[in-house]
């Protein structure tokens, strides 16, 4: 293989797929960057066989050719040129990169030991504009856990019906639900998306103001791009009934300024960040919100004005799960509704908003 390419275009693609390629894995042909060129295109690939990613640049080939090179130091050693073009010649197992005056050779990778990319049909089961489908991924992905023995809540629970996608993701402490509208659709779904997954597909649509096509097919999921191509495995089980979960009614409700309560709870986080607890407390009453963390080493204590519908209460949070929430609504000003001190927390956007948050509160003495 030979060919001539663009560096800043190189740089992009590898930084697209070097995160899919698995540096820890037992199985070193996993770490790989798969390197196609032919047709004029150079097409990069990588898997970790839970995801996988493709990207296409233009390329100048010289001879058509395949090759599969170790990732970290390929991906390094490209970000780090400078240079408009570089030449790559492929000669036996040695893969040999011309910059300028600069020249760097290194061995390959087995080819025949790299795993085959999935590759899914061209029809997607529906579109969604990138900055919908982008909200839609930092509101949910936020709610689901990272503990490996319940599976099923390590993924995101997307639902289509009629023209509605919500997603619902929770790990036995918060829930998030959100809402949007996709269009191009070929019938209902009901699938359980990695959180990983998608949380790689919202780095790829950072910048996007175009249309997100997806594909659903034999329990994979994938997105296509401009010149870029995710998928992912679903992930097999039964998700929770999330509707039994979420209160319908409420005793109590405060509505708040979103960006004034967010910095203030994000303040009193920093106190107890390394506490197990991370516990902010919020005192409702006379029209404001107390906002206190205490512990050894200190205190911190803010006001921030608020309306109140209900009794005065004082309800504590883990500092995190409250500022993830806060961050993530992207509403100007944010609704909580709750019962008791020990119930459920239920925030959403103050007049018409997509998403829902819930929040269980901290038993305190």
């Amino acid at each position: 293989m030979k060919l001539i390419c663009d560096g800043l275009d190189l740089a992009e693609a590898v930084n697209c797929v070097a995160r899919a390629a698995n540096a820890r894995s037992v199985n070193p042909i996993l770490e790989g960057i798969k390197l196609v060129g032919k047709g004029g295109k150079l097409t990069l690939s990588a898997t970790d066989l839970e995801i996988y990613t493709n990207r296409i640049i233009r390329a100048d080939i010289k001879v058509e050719g395949t090759v599969v090179v170790p990732g970290r130091l390929f991906s390094e050693y490209v970000r780090k040129i400078s240079e408009n073009q570089i030449s790559i010649t492929v000669a036996g197992d040695t893969i040999v990169i011309n910059h300028g005056d600069s020249v760097c050779s290194f061995q390959t990778l087995l080819l025949a030991e790299y795993p085959d990319i999935v590759k899914l049909g061209a029809k997607p089961h529906f579109s969604i504009k990138s900055e919908d489908f982008r909200d839609f991924i930092s509101k949910t992905v936020i709610s689901a856990s990272a503990d490996d023995s319940r599976p099923v809540l390590k993924g995101v629970l997307c639902e289509i019906k009629g023209e509605t996608l919500t997603g619902v993701a929770l790990d036995g402490f918060r829930l998030s639900k959100v809402s949007k509208q996709v269009a191009n659709l070929a019938g209902d779904l009901k699938v359980l998306v990695p959180a990983r997954a998608l949380d790689e597909v919202r780095k790829l649509l950072d910048g996007d103001s175009g249309e997100v096509s997806v594909t659903i097919e034999n329990k994979f999921f994938q997105v296509n791009l401009d010149g870029i191509t995710f998928a992912s495995r679903l992930i097999d089980g039964e998700f929770i009934n999330y509707k039994q979960i979420i209160p319908t009614a409420f005793d109590n409700c405060v509505v708040v300024e979103k960006s004034a309560f967010e910095q203030s709870v994000e303040r009193a986080g920093l106190l107890v960040r390394n506490d197990k607890i991370n516990l902010v407390s919020l005192k409702i009453a006379d029209k404001k919100i107390g906002v206190t963390s205490t512990n050894e080493i200190g205190k911190v204590s803010e006001v921030v004005a608020a309306s109140l519908s209900g009794k005065d209460m004082t309800i504590s949070f883990n500092a995190k799960y409250l500022f993830d929430a806060l961050r993530a609504s992207g509403s100007d000003f944010v609704k909580l509704q709750y019962t008791a001190e020990t119930s459920p927390c239920v925030i959403t956007a103050a007049k018409d908003g997509d998403f829902l948050f819930l929040i269980l509160p901290v038993r305190t003495n």
